[in-house]
């Protein structure tokens, strides 16, 4: 495997792992919290989020996404991931037959969706630096 899909992979957690933690502090924020345990709350939160980004498939579309993805252009990706978050969003809220109420469920999306193109946007940031463009790449592979 070569070291620049290494590098997306890596980027690839990071903005899988903030935005599930970010999501679980948006649930807290909507759904409450047992005052004498935050930590706990959030954690529950968190991967209650981490479950549901794997059970509709949102880490499966997202890495091939992150990993085939070529463009050096910043937002192009993040249009896509959030595209996604809110497919597989609405695919869990399927799935369980309406587990929020309208209001959430749109307070969910919208921040959601923002989390999403923020942290896809940081990490497409971080990619540009740290990975060489396509022609730097392939020139350094014939020599």
């Amino acid at each position: 495997m070569s070291i620049q899909i290494l590098k997306r992979l890596a980027v690839w957690v990071g903005e899988i792992s903030l935005e599930a933690s970010v999501i679980g502090l948006l649930l807290i924020g909507l759904l409450g919290y047992d005052r004498n345990a935050f930590g706990r709350g959030w954690l529950t939160y968190t991967a209650a989020t981490a479950y549901m980004f794997f059970a509709t498939g949102y880490l499966i579309t997202t890495v091939i996404s992150r990993v085939a993805w070529r463009g050096r252009s910043l937002w192009p990706y993040s249009v896509v991931a959030t595209a996604l978050f809110l497919i597989h969003f609405e695919v869990l809220n399927v799935g369980v037959e309406g587990a929020f109420d309208i209001r959430s469920r749109l307070r969910i999306r919208l921040v959601g969706a923002c989390i999403a193109f923020a942290f896809t946007l940081a990490g497409s940031l971080v990619l540009r630096k740290w990975v060489p463009p396509h022609t730097k790449l392939v020139e350094s592979l014939r020599t």
